[in-house]
């Protein structure tokens, strides 16, 4: 009897541990679908789990929301940190902003919260975007002193910029192309280049 205990219990973890993950797993799709305000039902059913799983799991859709953007913004965070490590600040800052702009393109979920229309955040997920911020700071002021990125420059130019490629798909009978969003870049960081060709107008 010990020994069939024993055996149940370790099991027991092992398929916790699983619904955790399909959990998080699925959170992480419905929101970079459908953003931060994915419905529990849309996540618990990709997860083929309950509802309650999510509840005894997580405590609440919002601390599951919480962690998987902690997991994203890290993931960007460890981007920003690879690109301060780059020895050409001007190939880190650049590499950094198509990656940036991409993971937004690519997850609703993150665009809100990059944006800011995702309010409130859990105060842990504030302070890594405060902490994001500094860091593209950093590598902004890192180019700049290298002369490669003109001096009239702020981080806010930049992660404005990279959000650029987020809007209207057609303009005029042109219409945006799946890679339309790398043209849009390039030409931004041509005019983000040093020498500058003129002098901008006042933040």
């Amino acid at each position: 009897m010990a020994t069939t205990a024993t055996s149940e219990v370790p099991r027991e973890r092992a398929d916790s541990r699983r619904k955790r993950l399909r959990l998080i797993e699925a959170a992480r799709s419905a929101i970079a679908e459908h953003g931060l305000q994915a419905s529990t039902t849309d996540i618990t059913e990709r997860a083929e789990v309950g509802v309650g799983t999510l509840y005894r799991r997580f405590g609440s859709k919002e601390a599951l929301v919480a962690d998987v953007l902690l997991d994203g913004v890290a993931e960007i965070q460890a981007w920003a940190d690879a690109a301060l490590d780059d020895p050409d600040p001007w190939a880190g800052l650049s590499g950094f902003l198509f990656a940036y702009t991409e993971a937004q393109l690519a997850n609703l979920g993150l665009a809100e919260f990059t944006s800011g229309t995702a309010r409130p955040l859990a105060p842990e997920v504030a302070a890594r975007g405060a902490e994001l911020a500094e860091a593209i700071d950093r590598l902004v002021r890192r180019a700049q002193d290298h002369g490669s990125l003109r001096a009239d420059v702020t981080w806010r130019d930049v992660v404005l910029i990279s959000i650029a490629p987020m809007g209207g798909t057609e303009c005029l009978g042109a219409t945006r192309g799946e890679g339309q969003w790398r043209r849009t870049i390039a030409i931004a960081l041509d005019g983000l280049r040093a020498p500058a060709a003129s002098t901008l107008p006042p933040e």
